[in-house]
């Protein structure tokens, strides 16, 4: 019989799994930033530019949190 390996997650998958995570909470601001913006006692000029870049950053975080995820350590 083959001995089956059995792998377990670690450290590293656990950290880029956060890490994706905040780059999801990222991805839903601008939802939540337009509803703020909408009140009326809110100056809201600046929408535009702060909801293109929450979103570049979101997906800059994704893709981190990808890349600590499947990167390779010598821990293993």
């Amino acid at each position: 019989m083959a001995k089956k390996e059995v792998k377990t997650v670690g450290v590293k998958e656990g950290i880029g799994a956060g890490v994706i995570g905040l780059g999801l909470i990222f991805l839903f601001l601008p939802s939540t930033i337009q509803k703020i913006a909408d009140l009326e006692f809110i100056a809201s000029e600046a929408f535009a530019m702060l909801s293109g870049s929450v979103l570049v950053l979101s997906i800059f975080t994704i893709l981190a949190g990808l890349a600590v995820m499947f990167a390779k350590s010598d821990e293993e």
